[in-house]
């Protein structure tokens, strides 16, 4: 009976575990990824810097569950290519406002 009672308490927290590895970006980096993002977007012709840094927190938010390790990857240029275009794919639903 004690062993029941444990595998009852424990069970729901190991199904949980997995979900700490999928924390919120780390303020740096995030930091980090929005000066490059706006940057590079209202660079392009015909975004307004209100506009690019829009697409850029949308951006964020949309990679924001990927695991550190992976924002930092993509952060770095260091993301597989599979990783590289799940992110863009994500990323891609953001749509950019042109003046």
């Amino acid at each position: 009976m004690r062993l029941n009672r444990f595998f009852a308490i424990a069970a729901p927290i190991i199904m949980l575990l997995p979900l700490t590895a999928h924390a919120e970006w780390p303020k740096e980096t995030r930091d980090k990824y929005m000066a490059q993002c706006t940057q590079a977007a209202g660079s392009q012709p015909g975004i307004s810097p209100a506009s690019a840094k829009s697409h850029c927190a949308c951006g964020a938010d949309k990679i924001a569950s990927y695991p550190a390790k992976d924002l930092q990857a993509l952060m770095d240029n260091k993301a597989s290519v599979d990783l590289q275009n799940k992110a863009l794919a994500a990323i891609s639903t953001c749509k950019v406002q042109k003046k």
